[in-house]
């Protein structure tokens, strides 16, 4: 544990005791939205993505100055400087995870908590992917109606700019669902961050 310009700085280990002890504590994930889906999160963390500096600002500014709050990111850097603003903004107590979710990660009495699904949510996550690849067939009968009724050529490319807007939500989800359930072993991890950067291209 050290002191550091308004805030303390813990060890994962050390974190690990204060998210047990304090069961009033404020997590904040400092990361992108990305990162918080897909690569893993401390339970009931909130997301406030410190990379969006003025959002950021204007969000912290509605939480409570008196309670306390552990701050996180990939590896410490951006969580330090979320710390350095929270404590110039009058916030009491705010400690900061040193390597952030990294260290915790590499840690072997440590659980990286990305929320699991049970049998029945996945079942209700497959049929709701299914749900938006029906109304994707819907888009493309319609795209190649408008085709064959020569259509004007603006109007049928923004049903092809709508049915690709509709397969990044399509692809979204199921690396969701990869994460939570097809990850189940070392190749497997390699495999989701593969087509995660093939999807953020």
């Amino acid at each position: 544990m050290e002191k550091i310009k308004g805030y303390t700085q813990l060890s994962p280990q050390e974190v690990k005791k204060l998210i047990e002890n304090e069961k009033d504590l404020v997590i904040l994930d400092t990361r992108t939205e990305m990162e918080h889906t897909y690569e893993g999160k401390l339970e009931n963390s909130i997301l406030l993505d410190f990379l969006k500096p003025r959002i950021f600002k204007r969000e912290i500014q509605k939480f409570d100055r008196n309670k306390k709050y552990l701050v996180y990111c990939a590896i410490g850097n951006v969580s330090r400087q979320a710390c350095e603003l929270m404590s110039e903004l009058g916030f009491k107590d705010v400690y900061e995870m040193e390597g952030g979710l990294k260290a915790w990660q590499k840690d072997e009495s440590l659980v990286s908590t990305v929320s699991k699904l049970d049998e029945e949510e996945v079942i209700e996550a497959r049929k709701k992917i299914i749900t938006r690849i029906n109304k994707i067939e819907g888009q493309i009968k319609g795209m190649k109606k408008m085709l064959l009724n020569g259509e004007y050529c603006g109007d049928i490319l923004n049903q092809s700019l709508a049915i690709k807007a509709a397969l990044s939500g399509v692809n979204q989800e199921i690396m969701e669902m990869f994460s939570n359930v097809c990850i189940t072993c070392p190749s497997d991890k390699e495999d989701f961050f593969r087509y995660l950067k093939k999807l953020m291209k």
